[in-house]
């Protein structure tokens, strides 16, 4: 975690279906240094829709919830990512399991390439 390089993409928004959802990550990145495989970084996730509604965020193709909301037109739930690889976050009704939102979660490495220098350093010309 100390040697990633994190960019803050700022709140990146995924628009939904008829029922005007949206969901919102932050940071929606997470870039590895060139030696790190582990991506571990807290994600902030917030939802908001038109009407209360009762809806549950969910993680990739996990069958079980992170958190769900009933009667309720916004939402925040803080993440804690340990992965390796991208995740989605899935927001859907939680009477019909209808998918709402989706938004995702990129996991990117850095690879430095070591470029020979055209010029010495001491050649201005």
């Amino acid at each position: 975690m100390r040697q990633s390089l994190w960019i803050l993409a700022g709140w990146c928004v995924a628009g939904a279906s008829a029922a005007d959802s949206a969901l919102e990550l932050k940071p929606s990145i997470c870039a590895l240094a060139e030696n790190q495989v582990l991506c571990e970084q807290r994600v902030d996730i917030r939802w908001h829709s038109d009407y209360p509604d009762a809806l549950c965020l969910f993680v990739d193709q996990s069958e079980q919830p992170l958190a769900c909301w009933r009667e309720k037109d916004q939402g925040e739930y803080h993440y804690e990512a340990r992965t390796e690889q991208s995740m989605t976050f899935q927001l859907r009704a939680e009477r019909d399991d209808q998918l709402l939102a989706s938004r995702l979660f990129e996991v990117i490495r850095e690879y430095t390439e070591f470029r020979s220098r055209r010029r010495k350093p001491w050649n201005f010309f």
